[in-house]
């Protein structure tokens, strides 16, 4: 009777350690945010990004992951100035709070003391901050390309944003990462307009539109 015991514990500590992770981490890593949009021309900055995640579930080669990451995304604003002399680019933030849902699949499977790799889908739902200059940036008189927006304008983006996520992620004993891309389905500049309006205070401007592309690295460590 003792040696089935004893052979049926060993067979479970065995299934516990070749199991997918579960346990709680903290998060940081870098993000590199784009708009791919014709109506606010714009370049990428590196941003970085801080948070939690929780992975859990009982299969040996995936598990889920549920994560609350802060962002603060760079972007360099095409603007030139009153008299139209001068085109330069300008620094400018926009932060979001963000909850992801992501499956993960390990075809380099999670063990004690070894290397682990695996693919990542899922999506996000984010609540942003308007477009505003960064620190120290100097943007008094500038206006954006192509449209000649104001800074005013830019108050108006959206603040609510979703779409999916795909990448890598992979790990060893404590430590995991995250390489991921995600794509924005919402419209960033959907409340934004131009200063074209009739007679009768009618807008008749184009619709502008705006949606994000972005990369992120991140590092997680196991607290819990």
């Amino acid at each position: 009777m003792k040696k089935y015991y004893f052979i049926t514990l060993l067979v479970v500590s065995l299934n516990a350690y070749s199991q997918a992770p579960r346990a709680f981490y903290v998060t940081a890593g870098f993000s590199q945010s784009a708009l791919e949009s014709k109506d606010l021309l714009s370049t990428a900055g590196a941003g970085f990004m801080a948070g939690v995640d929780f992975n859990f579930g009982y299969h040996q080669t995936y598990n889920y992951q549920v994560e609350i990451l802060y962002n603060e995304n760079i972007l360099n604003l095409k603007t030139t100035d009153v008299n139209l002399l001068e085109v330069k680019e300008s620094k400018y933030k926009y932060s979001n709070i963000e909850l992801g849902f992501y499956v993960n699949y390990y075809f380099i499977k999670p063990d004690e003391d070894k290397f682990y790799l695996g693919t990542q889908l899922g999506g996000f739902v984010s609540f942003l901050d308007p477009i505003q200059p960064s620190k120290g940036a100097d943007v008094n008189g500038e206006l954006y390309l192509p449209y000649l927006l104001e800074e005013n304008d830019l108050q108006k983006t959206s603040q609510f944003n979703y779409g999916p996520g795909l990448g890598l992620t992979g790990g060893y004993n404590k430590f995991r990462f995250d390489l991921r891309y995600s794509m924005g389905f919402a419209n960033i500049l959907s409340g934004v307009q131009t200063d074209s309006f009739n007679d009768n205070n009618i807008y008749t401007g184009p619709i502008l539109e705006a949606k994000t592309r972005g990369i992120s690295f991140g590092i997680s460590y196991e607290v819990f």
